[in-house]
């Protein structure tokens, strides 16, 4: 099991935030952390999401979620452990 980082591009539409993490819960992924804002472009919102997984579950989650309407684009941009920050004493 591997963390990884799904990013994604979508149109800034009402429910689709609660459809993608729909996804997620019917299929039994853990989402560890979510995060979604505007960006640059009008219309259009960037979600990141935090997930641990296997290889299968990767290529499931990228396939599952291109297939939703609003989801413009799906990138896997880390597969690597993440730095954790250490509290300063």
């Amino acid at each position: 099991m591997t963390k990884f980082t799904v990013e994604l591009w979508v149109n800034n539409k009402f429910g689709v935030l609660n459809r993608i993490t729909g996804l997620y819960c019917k299929r039994c992924y853990n989402i560890e952390t979510i995060n979604a804002g505007p960006t640059d472009v009008p219309g259009l919102t960037r979600i990141t999401i935090v997930s641990t997984g296997d290889d299968y579950m990767k290529t499931q989650v990228v396939a599952q979620l291109e297939k939703l309407y609003d989801v413009r684009r799906v990138e896997i941009t880390s597969e690597e452990p993440m730095p954790e920050k250490q509290a300063a004493v």
